[in-house]
């Protein structure tokens, strides 16, 4: 299988993603695109749910792995502006 790649801008950085689309528009295995998310997951409430019924623990040591990309993209996106994952 070949590798992907991918590449997440944040929404403050339009030139960046202008700018990576162009220089990658022929890689057929490399996307850009912006990061949408709109507003914090689910862990921004204190019991980690949904505000009114708790996580249940299999199903939350089921997304840990998840959970660790998902804080190191927003880390990356936080502090650099972009991130890139190479997808298997």
């Amino acid at each position: 299988m070949d590798e992907r790649h991918l590449f997440i801008i944040a929404r403050d950085q339009p030139s960046l993603w202008e700018y990576l689309r162009r220089e990658f528009s022929s890689e057929a295995n490399v996307e850009v695109i912006l990061d949408r998310r709109l507003k914090r997951d689910r862990r921004s409430t204190p019991n980690g749910g949904d505000g009114e019924h708790p996580v249940e623990e299999a199903a939350s040591d089921r997304r840990t792995g998840e959970r660790r990309i998902r804080d190191f993209v927003h880390g990356q996106l936080r502090s650099i502006g972009y991130v890139m994952l190479r997808i298997r």
